[in-house]
């Protein structure tokens, strides 16, 4: 960059400071933010005149490229504001009609992200600058530190960014600059004590509760501007019910990070490196916010002093939620924890019960209140006198009025406020109504004031006058309902929105214009806050004026109530229409189907997702349930054919804005809510039907749509049944570039959703590896049904709610092999460890309130060793709560929660093998120690006179499973493989219970109601027995073994874990007794044809079969059958006429694919060695198989003679041909498994004469590790033999001249493949990095790296040259003149499969994400050609066909509408 870059930014910022001061002429509202934005350019241009003018004198700056590109930017920058602000040619054809022609182009909010922006770029280029002429030394320390400094600030300002915030909700936001403080004289010792409070905190906790409109909001502002003041506010947070942000808990800790990070430069850098270490945090629930986002960094200050600073949080009782206001103040109380920084946390709230009974759980010594009701009424009072004569005299002196008001009017105001500041300060906006007289205004207060009633008869009236008289008096009564009705239609939306918008954006809304939205409210300031900027959202000024307005017992005016009702009904029309304006596919500009909300620019976001239409989705759900319908006559709801329009067209799009808006979950919550709506005020079964379809697709999608907005178009549409209607409706919608999916099952089964650790960002810290994690041995409801709990082995809780799948919080109890989960009545989550200690939670706030040690030291637990599969709890909930505790050595202890203590119950003299839960009457279910020591008596317990009842005797395997107890008394357990004991303990009735095959049960559980038995067997079916009608049904055939179940308190729900997966189900279920038995006939991909047309499959049960499927359609063609072919190895011929594979692993068997005929089997004394490889030499002339002991037999491929018999020291690992099959070169699995062998690893022969050509001897490959493979390979040419050396290198050893040259790439023990292009002139290596590197085989140059996440086992170059291959998909090949920073030269699309992921990418973008029912088998075989791909699991064989071709320009476009 020259100087003239640097000169061009400050000419340009000169032409626009000239443009913004035109502005400043025109646009009175917008002055504020003119001169700001004026003020950072004048400092930019300044700032690039010196840089200009230093820049000629000096030939080469001493500036990092970072400056450079700073200035640059600054400059792009520029231009784009110049354009935004350029009135263009209409401007001038407006002033010639003499009209104001400027109109300031800016949003709200949009003038302080531009300042910001130019703040950072100056930041930025001055320290670097330094401005001052002696930095300009070159190489200076200080400079290069400050520059650092500067990229530092800018990296901790990104991440900042990425916090949710409610701008609106700090106590100095632009929103509420207009809200007062306290006036001086007034609530002298009131604040007095507060502020005493806020410098000592006493108490960490100090709570200010009032009734509405006694002040509270305003002693709460006026507080957080003295600690302000102060330098000690950490943050605030004034919650509004109606805003959107600040009437939930959703942005409250990222907004009180953000406030925190702007109190020290250090707080700043705590929280930016809390946000980049743990990524998904801002996402997670609001305890692991907290912990990460606030309290650490606290934890983590150090200072020489300990700073005080506080938290002021107002209208608590604003916050929508109860469970998230209880969170709050259990969130609150975690501060008393930091001992680096004296934190205190001020509330302000009505004495609603919710709050009432949070504080009343919170010990005295931990926090502080104050009732402004316990306030003594002549203080009270006083301070109304003294605010009414300010504001009453600020009026006299502006309208010059002597002797007013006297002193008797103030008092009989102060009367009628009736302690209420909010009436006083109603009544001096009344009076103070410009083109009124203040005295006649004030008479009709204190005439109009004289009503009686209840509490709120003189604010009623208050209200009733205001209106009356802006709207009312003096009008003809044409003109009175005009304005009446319009007042209604505006005023009555406001009142009712779930979140506030601004004029413009409520006439966007109501398809109104901007001026009537602007008239109807213009006279109402003294009951509206009505901001200048026509940007900032219009605001009651009080919640009471909600109140009044939408009850008719205290509006009394028909002309002025607002029905709600139809309120809400208009604005779910207006809804539902913005949504169908303004939403369309990909509204975020997402460059590939896996971009994530993330990747938006935020600028893109707010255009394609204006205020409005964000309202629009996110509470027409909401309008629709606030309408009141009449069931018994009306069985409908207003605007369904709209609705159903919309399910029709925009319910795809829908989905993708609630993902940009990170409001996935959401979005179940209102289409469940719909659900409910029309099952109970519609008829309409079109309409319920594809609803109901709707909230199974969202259940069932959640996870990824909302990590990748646009798998909504991709991976949700395509793995959605063919039935689904919304599949239906949108299959226009599916992605181009996929020509193949695989088959769906063609309705929706019994499972909504399937809940994974493995998509967990957090809670997985720590855990390298993802077999740390694992599913719980119990997965418990909560008692309300509102969450289920699983485990992961580090000891970390996953909270999932129940409703929307998605992740509550994470709980860390920092103590790994958590045993078993329960959840007590009175909202806590009680877990047990392999220690014995037992730690409560509270289940909403997440928070570790208390640990209860182990009954006796060294605990061992009764957890079932002898069947890992059937675990059973050792921790029982007794009727009285109390927790019984069962150890490995037959004692039950028992923790009483009166005595706080365990205690010991010797309920018989023989020991107690397990128990399994209590009867109503208090009975224990247990297993004790029998006659026969190989079996147990199920038996029922007195606990209190130790009296036992035998259920069944010594007929009680010692590896049973878990025993049922339902509510009704009635006990089930496994009798026999496959079969269920049930008996009714009422009577002791049996009955058996006999499913449809022989496998025996792995879990069972009743439903809370006691009307199911649900069961899941090892054959991986989930049974379900229905008392009621005495059958039994099939819920579901799962993947893997079910470990538990649990259903919620009501019956409805059904949790199940498997691996690392927990499944939800929904009751009433259908029966699937047709599904597939998962492991009878599930096919088993193992390789394709080298054409991509065939692909050979095992049966996992019937190993004796091999099926050969077609693959274009899928279609079985052969089965070859008749031998044991367990751990086969199969090749197919290059001519694809011919198939070979081991039977057994030792005998070698030919098929000729045409007619599905046994060409010939191998036969003689070899037969008893395990065969390991195979492979058909290039021509198709020759088969080559390897076994154990090291043997290469060369065969004759029609025949089956034995050609050559060549041999190594160990199993045969790899064998490779020469491209033109003369040579072949073979390497053994392993260095040796035998430790005194030694001998020849790898070798090479002529396979014409069997001439051994090249030999390599263990010695040479001495480090190899005993796990990681020996590589070898030839070149096409047969030339080179390469192979992995014990020295940290890759030797290519050259035939012709005998001569190696040893090339340090990469250590060889991470080798785990080796690959020669076509040519020779490349090879590339694989490691258990996952990364694939292009060597040049002259010179070893490193050419090109292409990550993979795979170990690349099976890598080779493709005969067209365009790609490597390897076992999940292609990579690009490299040109060989090429160099790192240069992509290979053909822009070809390839394809690849991310196991660790479950992606399929295109290079490297990620576009379709494969759900779990659809994944490969963990360890089975993917195969593919030319953009096919075939693989297997337990519902079948899955093809998947990619575009292969041109690299794809842009993943997102498709044919169908937008």
């Amino acid at each position: 960059m020259d100087p003239g870059t640097a000169v061009a930014v400050g000419t340009l910022s000169a032409k626009v400071l000239s443009i913004l001061w035109k502005y400043y002429k025109d646009v009175k509202d917008a002055q504020h933010d003119i001169k700001l934005l004026a003020n950072e350019l004048e400092y930019s241009h300044d700032l690039m005149q010196k840089f200009g003018t230093m820049a000629k004198g000096t030939p080469r700056l001493p500036m990092a490229a970072s400056l450079y590109t700073t200035i640059d930017q600054a400059l792009l920058e520029l231009k784009t504001l110049e354009k935004k602000l350029d009135p263009g040619v209409g401007a001038k054809a407006m002033r010639r009609l003499g009209k104001r022609a400027l109109k300031w182009p800016f949003a709200k909010g949009e003038v302080e992200q531009w300042v910001t922006r130019f703040q950072r770029l100056k930041e930025t280029a001055s320290l670097a600058l330094n401005i001052d002429q002696t930095s300009l030394v070159i190489n200076t320390n200080t400079n290069v530190t400050q520059l650092q400094h500067a990229q530092e600030a800018t990296e901790q300002d990104r991440q900042l960014a990425k916090l949710p915030t409610a701008v609106d909700a700090a106590f100095d936001s632009y929103h509420r600059q207009h809200e007062t403080l306290c006036i001086e004289n007034t609530r002298v010792d009131l604040l007095q004590q507060h502020r005493d409070w806020g410098a000592t905190h006493p108490k960490p906790l100090y709570w200010l509760s009032g009734m509405a409109g006694t002040g509270k909001s305003t002693i709460a502002r006026t507080l957080a501007q003295h600690f302000h003041s102060t330098h000690t506010l950490g943050g605030s947070f004034f919650f509004s019910r109606s805003s959107g942000e600040a009437n939930n808990a959703t942005k409250f800790v990222g907004t009180f990070a953000r406030h925190l990070a702007n109190v020290s430069p250090q707080f700043k850098r705590l929280i930016s490196k809390a946000i980049a270490s743990h990524a998904d945090v801002t996402r997670q629930g609001l305890r692991n916010q907290w912990r990460e986002l606030i309290l650490a960094p606290l934890s983590a200050y150090r200072s020489s002093h300990r700073p005080t600073l506080n938290f002021v949080i107002d209208a608590l009782d604003e916050c929508g939620s109860d469970d998230e206001i209880r969170l709050i103040l259990q969130l609150c109380i975690e501060v008393k924890t930091v001992k680096e920084v004296d934190l205190g946390v001020f509330v302000t709230s009505r004495p609603e019960i919710a709050i009432r009974l949070g504080f009343d759980a919170i010990p005295d010594i931990i926090y502080q209140r104050l009732d402004l009701r316990d306030v003594p009424r002549q203080v009270v009072e006083q301070d109304l006198a003294v605010l009414l004569r300010r504001k009453l005299g600020r009026i006299s002196k502006q309208q010059k009025i002597s002797g007013w008001p006297k002193d008797e009017d103030i008092q009989s105001l102060v009367r009628l406020s009736d302690c209420l500041f909010i009436y006083a300060a109603t009544a001096c906006r009344y009076i103070a109504t410009s083109d009124w007289d203040p005295k006649e205004r004030l008479s009709e207060v204190l005439t109009a004031g004289s009503a009686t009633g209840g509490n709120t008869a003189g604010l009623d009236s208050m209200y009733l006058q205001v209106l009356i008289s802006s709207l009312i008096h003096g009008r003809s009564e044409a003109e009175m309902v005009k304005l009446c009705d319009r007042f209604r239609q505006v005023v009555g939306t406001i009142v009712v929105l779930f979140d506030e918008l601004s004029a413009p954006e409520l006439a966007e809304l109501l398809g109104m214009s901007r001026k009537a939205i602007e008239l109807s409210y213009a006279s109402l300031h003294s009951v509206l806050n009505i901001p200048q900027d026509v940007g900032s959202s219009i605001r009651l000024l009080h919640p009471s004026f909600r109140d009044f307005l939408l009850d008719d017992t205290r509006c009394s005016d028909r002309h002025l109530c607002v029905n709600a009702s139809l309120k809400h009904e208009e604005l779910a029309k207006y809804c539902l229409k913005s949504m169908s304006d303004g939403l369309k596919r990909n509204m975020g500009h997402l460059t590939t189907p896996g971009s994530t909300p993330e990747d938006v620019d935020c600028q893109i976001l707010k255009t394609q997702l204006p205020k409005h239409l964000q309202y629009a989705c996110q509470y027409w759900v909401d309008h629709l349930a606030g309408i009141s319908t009449e069931s018994e006559v009306k069985r409908e709801l207003p605007n369904e054919k709209d609705i159903l329009v919309f399910f029709r067209q925009d319910f795809l799009h829908w989905l993708e804005a609630m993902s940009l808006m990170a409001k996935m979950s959401q979005a179940v919550v209102l289409i469940t809510r719909l659900e409910d709506l029309l099952d109970s005020a519609s008829d309409d079964t079109t309409l319920r039907s594809i609803v109901e379809d709707a909230r199974r697709f969202i259940l069932n999608n959640r996870g990824i749509i909302e990590k990748a907005p646009l798998q909504t178009y991709a991976s949700a549409l395509v793995f959605s049944p063919s039935k689904s209607l919304v599949r239906q409706h949108y299959v226009d919608q599916l992605p181009d570039w996929l020509i193949r999916s695989p088959t769906v099952e063609d309705r929706w089964g019994n499972c909504v959703q399937i809940l994974e650790h493995d998509n967990l960002e957090d809670g997985l810290d720590g855990i390298e590896e993802r077999s740390e994690l694992t599913a719980p041995l119990i997965i418990p409801f909560s008692t309300d049904g509102n969450y289920i709990a699983s485990t992961l082995k580090n000891g970390k809780i996953i909270l999932w709610e129940a409703a929307t799948g998605a992740v509550h919080s994470t709980l860390d109890s920092y103590l790994p092999n958590i045993v078993t989960i329960k959840f007590l009545q009175n909202g806590i989550m009680a877990s047990m460890y392999a220690d014995g200690s037992v730690r409560l939670f509270d289940q909403v706030t997440g928070v570790l309130f208390r640990t209860l040690e182990a009954p006796v030291e060294d605990c061992q637990l009764a957890t079932d060793a002898h069947w890992s599969e059937r675990p059973i709890s050792p921790m029982f909930i007794l009727l009285n709560g109390d927790l019984l505790v069962l150890l490995q050595n037959g004692q039950v202890w028992i923790w009483n929660w009166r005595s706080n203590s365990w205690g010991e119950r010797d309920l018989i003299g023989t020991p107690i093998r397990r128990v399994y839960g209590c009867l109503s009457n208090g009975l224990l279910v247990a297993a004790i120690c029998g006659n026969d020591p190989d079996s147990l008596d199920l038996s029922l317990l007195d606990t209190n006179t130790s009296q036992i009842q035998t259920i069944e005797a010594d007929k009680i395997p010692l590896t049973m499973g878990p025993v049922a107890i339902s509510s009704l008394d009635i006990i089930a357990w496994e009798n026999v493989y496959g079969a269920l004991e049930v008996v009714d303990t009422n009577d002791m009735s049996r009955t058996e219970l006999k499913a449809y095959d022989t496998y025996s049960v792995s879990t069972s559980t009743f439903s809370p109601d006691g009307s199911m038995l649900l069961s899941s067997y090892r054959s991986m079916a989930l049974l379900s027995w229905n008392f009621s009608t005495q059958s039994m049904s099939a819920v579901d055939r799962t993947a893997s073994k079910i470990r538990s179940i649990a259903f919620s308190p009501d019956s409805k729900q059904l949790a199940t874990s498997m691996g690392r997966l927990v499944k939800l189900y929904r009751f009433p279920a259908r029966d699937m007794s047709s599904l597939r038995d998962s492991r009878a006939g599930t096919p088993l991909v193992i390789s394709m044809a080298s054409n991509g047309k065939q692909i050979a499959a095992s049966l996992s049960r019937l190993a004796s079969m091999i099926q050969i499927y077609d693959t274009q359609n899928g279609g079985l063609t052969h089965e070859l059958s008749g031998h044991s072919l367990m751990g086969f190895v199969v090749a197919f011929s290059p001519n694809n006429q011919q198939l070979a594979l081991t039977s057994d692993n030792s005998t070698l068997l030919v098929w000729d694919l045409r007619t599905g005929a046994l060409d010939w089997a191998t036969s003689g004394d070899r037969n008893q060695i395990h065969l390991v490889s195979l492979i058909f030499s290039p021509g198709g002339r020759y088969l080559v198989s390897g076994n154990k002991e090291g043997e290469i037999l060369v065969l004759d491929a029609k025949s089956g003679n034995v050609i050559h018999v060549f041999e190594l020291a160990d199993e045969i690992l790899t064998v490779q041909f020469s491209s033109d099959g003369g040579r072949i070169a073979c390497a053994t699995h392993r260095q040796s498994i035998r430790a005194d062998t030694r001998g020849r690893v790898i070798g090479a022969w002529d396979i014409i004469t069997g001439e051994l050509i090249h030999e390599v001897d263990s010695s040479a490959i001495n480090g190899s590790s005993y796990f990681i493979p020996i590589q070898a390979t030839i070149s096409p040419s047969g030339r080179y033999l390469a192979y992995s050396s014990g020295d940290g290198s890759v030797v290519i050893y050259d035939i012709e001249s005998k001569q190696q040259r040893d090339f340090s790439i990469v250590p060889s023990d991470t080798l785990t493949s080796l690959a020669f292009s076509r040519d020779s002139k490349s090879f590339a290596t694989c490691t258990i990095e996952k990364e694939i590197k292009q060597w040049d085989s002259e010179t070893a140059r490193l050419i090109g790296v292409s990550p993979i996440n795979a170990l690349g086992k099976r890598l080779s170059f493709t005969e067209n040259e365009n790609f490597l291959e390897f076992e999940n998909g292609h990579i690009p090949i490299y040109p060989i003149e090429g160099n790192l920073s240069i992509r290979p030269s053909r822009h070809l699309s390839h394809w690849w499969y991310d196991r660790d992921t479950s992606w399929f990418m295109e290079n490297t973008r990620k576009m379709l994400w494969i759900p779990p029912a659809y994944r490969p088998e963990k360890y089975g075989y993917l195969v593919h050609h030319d953009g096919l791909f075939a693989f297997s699991n337990d519902k079948g064989i899955h093809y998947f066909k990619f575009n292969q071709g041109e690299e794809i320009s842009d993943p997102n476009e498709h044919d169908g509408n937008q």
